[in-house]
């Protein structure tokens, strides 16, 4: 949070003296009147992250890429029976930005279309001008051609660019109408000029200036003419756990406290994102009685692999039901259970991460196993969502020595974070999007 950018970034905002507000010295579009959400239903998948095994495997990615085309094939047939009319997908399309992977990425979503059920994409972090696109071949690592700004909007023409009411100038930003009087603002905060600039892939949002004035002056339309706003975007907007801003600050948009509440201000009242790879929801509600909804979708090819299916009513309720992928053909045909697999190999690559880090610091390896097994069963419960701890220590440090133990420690705040789950619910929820009383 200490670059350059940023800090011009909240000089701005403090200049500027804005309520709740990073967007500019006109301040957050404010409205006399919020407009209703038209009565629709769509469905939500993220990080499909999908690998076109022609490239090979990458043994050191711990996402379940071997799988990810069969995984996609199956959710896509699980939207198809939803009985939607559109799909939003935040972000993280690709492995790494791998041109072939864009290619059947939108040839599988084509389907979708052909059965009448419109798809709207981002980029995420993986998806564009990415230096990691390789394929793997028994000789090494072998470059392949990534996707540019253009041709990622060319190649998803028919996944919302297209039929874009809206684009902005400067990023891969849209507005679309998937519902008479319901508008999508599908928000690009991927930060892949940097990849440039670093030679490397870069995680965090590089919301800027100019990107943030365009979505002020879309929201400001949208309140003029009476449109309902949801917005999309890959990087989230709030916490979603105590300490995600401290640890895992690049999986946050930069600015993400004046951001919400702007869109707040603004009357955009649910954000869909991704990224992080969990299945959680959480809000944030302004004094003034102004609300946001952030509903963070986890990815395709991480346990506990969900779709969701959300529902907004005609009086204002948003009904978020979520399903998982349990089983894919292949491993049906051998009598493997997917699932517990998928649980599996997400826990062993947490626990994994966590051993190698605290071997490398002099943690011997028994020590090491016993702190990362616990940060592995706090990972995987708010990755699956609705966590709640039943034992005494989210974080024991019994058994291991002075240093592991103070090591541990200086965590414990991060698993015990991981650990409680943040009002509402995070799978199936009635959220009310009505506005607050006196809050227009």
């Amino acid at each position: 949070m200490s670059s350059p950018r940023v800090i011009r970034a909240v000089l701005a905002c403090l200049a500027a003296v804005l309520l709740g507000s990073c967007a500019g010295t006109r301040g957050a579009p404010q409205a006399a009147h919020a407009a209703s959400y038209p009565a629709v239903r769509f469905a939500v998948f993220s990080d499909p992250h999908l690998f076109d095994q022609s490239l090979g495997t990458d043994d050191n990615d711990r996402k379940l890429l071997r799988e990810s085309g069969e995984i996609l094939s199956v959710a896509i047939q699980r939207v198809e029976s939803l009985a939607v009319s559109f799909l939003l997908i935040p972000g993280d399309l690709t492995k790494d930005g791998e041109l072939p992977d864009h290619l059947l990425m939108a040839r599988q979503l084509a389907g979708l279309a052909r059965a009448g059920v419109k798809v709207y994409v981002v980029p995420g972090n993986h998806d564009v001008l990415n230096p990691r696109a390789f394929a793997f071949r028994a000789s090494g690592k072998e470059r392949v051609l990534t996707v540019t700004p253009a041709s990622f909007a060319e190649i998803y023409r028919e996944c919302g660019y297209g039929e874009a009411l809206m684009r902005d100038p400067g990023s891969l930003s849209y507005v679309a109408e998937p519902a008479p009087g319901l508008w999508l603002l599908a928000v690009d905060s991927a930060d892949y000029a940097g990849n440039m600039r670093k030679g490397a892939s870069v995680s965090g949002a590089g919301l800027t200036r100019k990107r943030i004035d365009w979505i002020e002056s879309v929201l400001e339309e949208a309140m003029q003419r009476d449109k309902a706003v949801i917005m999309m975007m890959h990087h989230g907007v709030r916490e979603h756990f105590a300490g995600q801003a401290k640890y895992f600050s690049d999986y946050l948009v930069n600015g993400w406290q004046q951001v919400s509440a702007m869109l707040a201000a603004s009357n955009v009242r649910a954000v869909f994102t991704g990224h992080f790879h969990a299945q959680d929801i959480t809000g944030m509600k302004m004094k003034d009685g102004k609300f946001l909804y952030d509903i963070e979708t986890g990815s395709l090819v991480t346990f506990p692999v969900p779709v969701r299916c959300v529902e907004i009513t005609a009086e204002q309720k948003m009904v978020v039901t979520s399903s998982f992928i349990k089983t894919v053909p292949s491993f049906a045909a051998r009598g493997v259970d997917f699932w517990e697999y998928a649980r599996n190999s997400l826990a062993e690559g947490i626990a994994q991460t966590v051993s190698g880090m605290m071997s490398g610091i002099g943690i011997s390896a028994k020590e090491a196993s016993t702190i990362a097994s616990q940060v592995a069963d706090a990972s995987l419960a708010h990755f699956r969502g609705d966590e709640h701890f039943t034992g005494t220590e989210a974080l024991s440090t019994k058994g291991v020595g002075l240093w592991a133990g103070i090591v541990a420690g200086s965590r414990r705040d991060l698993v015990e974070g991981l650990w409680h789950d943040q009002a509402p619910a995070d799978n199936d929820v009635t959220l009310d999007l009505a506005p607050a009383a006196g809050s227009d």
